[in-house]
C-alpha cells in the first residue's frame, strides 16, 4: 500500500516538475522570439490615392475633341502612328560615351558645350535629347516618316519650316501645353538614315516652335 502510494507521488511529481519545466522555457522563448518591436501590427490599410479627373470630363471642348477619335494614317510626308515613332538606324553595340560630340552631324550650337551623350560601337550617335519645360531633340531615322501623334484629323497641321517638311499637332482644347511638332531635315536615301528634328509637349505657339526647330538645324 505504501509503495503504491509513493509511485503515484512520484509519477504526479514528475508530472507537475515537466509542465513547470515546459512553462519555463515557454516563459524565456517566446519574448526572444516576438520581442514587442518586432511583432507583426496589424493596421487599417490607406485609403486608396484618387485619380485625377480626366480633362475631357472638366472641359467640354476637351470632350468634343476626344469624341472625333485619334487619325491614324498617311499625312502630307509623314505617317500618323499614334504611340509609334519612327525607326532608328542599327547600332552596334555595346554603346560608350562619346569623346567628340560636336563632330556628329546632329549637333547643333543650340543644344550647348556640355553634354553627355552615348555613341554606337562604331562610334555613331543616334540622336540629341532633351527633357525641359518642353522635350525636344534632333535624331535619325529610316524607313517612313512616323510620327507618334495622338489627335484628331482637325488638330493636324502641315506646315514648312525653312523649307522642310513639318508636321504640327495643336494643343488639346483647355490644354496648351500639348503642342508637338516634327520637321524632316533629311529623306532617308539607300546609304543614308533620314534626319528628324521634334518638338514635344509645349507652351509655345506654332510660330515659336518652328523657330526652334530652325535654331535646331543650324549646323556649326
Amino acid at each position: 500500500m505504501l509503495k503504491s502510494r509513493l509511485l503515484r507521488w512520484v509519477a504526479v511529481s514528475v508530472v507537475i516538475a515537466i509542465g513547470v519545466t515546459i512553462a519555463a522555457v515557454a516563459g524565456s522563448v517566446g519574448p526572444s522570439v516576438w520581442p514587442d518591436k518586432d511583432r507583426p501590427h496589424f493596421a487599417t490599410p490607406p485609403p486608396l490615392e484618387q485619380l485625377p479627373t480626366p480633362l475631357s470630363e472638366t472641359s467640354p471642348a476637351a470632350a468634343q475633341d476626344r469624341a472625333k477619335g485619334i487619325y491614324e494614317g498617311p499625312l502630307g510626308e509623314f505617317s500618323v502612328t499614334p504611340r509609334k515613332a519612327a525607326a532608328f538606324p542599327p547600332c552596334p553595340l555595346p554603346p560608350r560615351r562619346a569623346q567628340n560630340y560636336k563632330a556628329s552631324e546632329l549637333y547643333s550650337p543650340f543644344f550647348g558645350e556640355t553634354l553627355e551623350v552615348n555613341e554606337c560601337a562604331d562610334g555613331k550617335i543616334m540622336g540629341f535629347s532633351f527633357y525641359a519645360d518642353a522635350a525636344f531633340g534632333r535624331r535619325y531615322f529610316v524607313g517612313p516618316a512616323k510620327v507618334p501623334f495622338e489627335a484628331p484629323f482637325d488638330r493636324l497641321v502641315l506646315l514648312t519650316v525653312i523649307g522642310h517638311s513639318a508636321l504640327a499637332q495643336l494643343p488639346i482644347p483647355a490644354y496648351p501645353g500639348s503642342l508637338r511638332l516634327a520637321v524632316i531635315e533629311r529623306f532617308p536615301s539607300g546609304h543614308e538614315s533620314g534626319i528628324l528634328v521634334w518638338i514635344d509637349n509645349t507652351h509655345m505657339t506654332l510660330k515659336e516652335a518652328a523657330a526652334l526647330a530652325a535654331q535646331i538645324m543650324v549646323r556649326p
